[in-house]
């Protein structure tokens, strides 16, 4: 335990802390927002500690920039490590930005948020500190986020038209739902991934993952990496997988028009089920042992195993109109 600790301690046993914010106060300091002030005050035994401690945890909206942009055209909104802001749009090419104080806590001193405004391009510099928000309902605007590299995300992303990416970042549980756009992620880990589009591409990889859904009515998808669990529908437009070896894991692949394939790593165990109406099923997967193969006029149905070593994925592919191919990976 470290002196801090034990002075933030001593104020309670003292009466001038309560248990809750003793705990408020020590997870601003392990979070490392700058407290400078506030260590002062709890060293020099201070007995206005209480409120300081407020001005710290509980959260604040502040204005930090307002204008109007030159020219006309889209506006592009830069992030450069910063977290808890919301970039608000006006009449006539005005501009709001708002700091979220609270769990994102920046001080006063040369930390302190800065913005920067050039022609139609707004620019937010400011260190990381704990977590926060970021919200930009600005119509048109081209939005890129710069975060450290050991940064998670999580929350959810709405975007109308254009193309959104997330790359070399970990995610926690992200939500993204887009109606004409371009989806991009690629994750070195990621936890609970969901997508809803209307119209466009999905691609997903991770090198490792917890889940993955997809919920698309236009557009080609793609998931590549050892998720463990992968549901991905589009009504219009192809879908591929290639599943890492994983323990336990489920791979459901649905199109209504369009070919669906999955390619299998080799030495990777798995269940196979497929179906089609109109279309072909093309199994070519060293160590698949049919269960059941059914050709007719109504479905194409074929059910087996793979045998292997590593991992254990059930999977089930399906689609109306198109042809379903069950492959090897290469490497």
């Amino acid at each position: 335990m470290g002196e801090f600790e034990r002075r933030v301690l001593r104020l309670v046993s003292d009466g001038k802390l309560t248990a809750e914010e003793a705990e408020e106060l020590l997870q601003a300091q392990r979070e490392h927002r700058p407290l400078r002030d506030l260590r002062e005050m709890i060293e020099g035994g201070l007995s206005d500690v209480r409120t300081r401690v407020r001005d710290v945890t509980e959260e604040r909206e502040e204005e930090i920039a307002a204008g109007e942009l030159e020219g006309e055209g889209p506006v592009e909104l830069d992030f450069q490590g910063a977290m808890g802001f919301t970039v608000q749009s006006g009449e006539s090419g005005r501009y709001r930005v708002v700091w979220r104080t609270g769990r994102t806590f920046f001080g006063d001193g040369p930390d302190r948020p800065t913005v920067h405004v050039e022609g139609r391009r707004i620019r937010i510099e400011a260190p990381v500190r704990g977590s926060g928000p970021i919200a930009f309902p600005f119509t048109g605007a081209s939005v890129n986020l710069y975060l450290p590299a050991d940064s998670v995300l999580r929350g959810e992303v709405a975007e109308q038209n254009g193309r959104v990416e997330t790359v070399g970042l970990a995610i926690d549980k992200l939500l993204l739902e887009t109606q004409n756009a371009r989806i991009r992620v690629d994750a070195p880990r990621l936890g609970q991934l969901s997508v809803v589009s209307r119209n466009g591409s999905i691609d997903v990889a991770a090198e490792v993952g917890e889940s993955v859904r997809v919920d698309a009515w236009n557009g080609r998808v793609s998931v590549r990496g050892a998720v463990r669990d992968v549901f991905a529908m589009t009504r219009n437009g192809r879908i591929e997988a290639q599943i890492g070896p994983v323990k336990g894991g489920h791979c459901q692949l649905r199109t209504l028009n369009g070919a669906v394939e999955l390619r299998l790593p080799a030495g990777v165990a798995a269940s196979i089920s497929a179906e089609t109406v109109h279309g072909a099923i093309m199994a070519d997967v060293p160590g698949l042992r049919l269960a059941e193969d059914v050709r007719d006029l109504a479905r194409r149905r074929l059910r087996g195993n793979v045998d292997g070593a590593q991992g254990d994925i059930a999977a089930e592919l399906e689609t109306t109109n198109g042809a379903v191919r069950i492959v090897q990976a290469s490497r």
